[in-house]
């Protein structure tokens, strides 16, 4: 397997937190991540693939979600054992043949998905920010002008008066896997040639397909890392197996700090 590049830069941001009861907190933010190669089209051979007339190279996906989950408080516990998730996802596949101008040919899918997921904490950890003393400093830089009578000389200091976080903030740090099935809608698909780009109608994809979702969720303060590996169980063409499968990764700040009062 060609070894895959992956950049990625995500946001998480969690916007309700609170207790429905004394046994279920319920959460909810939005995420987004990528991919670089590997993820998407599971086979780019235009043999496989009625829509392309030549064989695709390289691939993109990226990804963006609105999420709610319910996490169980574990008997006689702070901590979670169990939680339910669901998304609404957006995900945007993309594979061309890295050509251009008139000799680019490139496949490009939109689908909107809705992941029903089952979460078990492996991991969980309640703690307090520490404190921390800063100490005051300065910063002086000195310009000069120079003119036909002379030099002028300025000098501009900048001054941290420092001070004291008395810490004492409450997080959680936690572990997370996860996995689930997912129904995806096709929302829209292009595809290019030679510089003309079009939009495939539903007679050439079908409008929707099943999946599988399944990953591990790190939530290290207020920064999540989320790994999944995602593969569609049917086609996404009529008369053909092509399917949808890959990783994707979400780097995020979580301002919920999950924690069980």
């Amino acid at each position: 397997m060609k070894k895959m590049l992956v950049f990625i830069f995500c946001l998480s941001v969690t916007f309700i937190n609170g207790q429905t009861n004394k046994k279920w907190m319920f959460n909810s933010g939005l995420d987004i991540g990528a991919w670089w190669g590997g993820t998407g089209i599971s086979s780019l051979k235009a043999t496989d693939n009625p829509v392309l007339t030549g064989d695709l190279k390289t691939q993109i996906a990226y990804t963006g979600d609105l999420y709610i989950e319910w996490l169980h408080r574990k008997y006689k516990s702070s901590g979670p054992d169990f939680g339910l998730k669901t998304k609404l996802v957006w995900d945007y596949f993309t594979a061309n043949n890295a050509q251009s101008g008139n000799s680019l040919e490139s496949f490009t899918l939109n689908y909107i998905s809705a992941p029903v997921l089952f979460e078990y904490c492996i991991s969980f950890k309640n703690k307090v920010t520490s404190a921390r003393y800063i100490a005051p400093s300065s910063t002086t830089q000195t310009y000069i002008y120079s003119h036909s009578y002379g030099d002028n000389i300025v000098s501009n200091t900048t001054v941290n008066p420092g001070g004291y976080s008395p810490g004492g903030v409450p997080f959680s740090d936690a572990i997370f896997l996860y996995a689930g099935p997912s129904i995806n809608f096709l929302a829209k698909a292009f595809h290019n040639q030679n510089g003309n780009e079009y939009v495939l109608n539903n007679n050439q994809l079908n409008s929707s397909y099943v999946g599988f979702v399944g990953g591990v969720c790190l939530y290290l303060f207020m920064i999540n890392i989320d790994i999944s590996y995602q593969r569609g169980f049917t086609s996404i063409y009529n008369n053909s197996n092509v399917v949808l499968s890959g990783f994707l990764v979400r780097l995020g700040f979580n301002l919920s700090r999950r924690k069980f009062n």
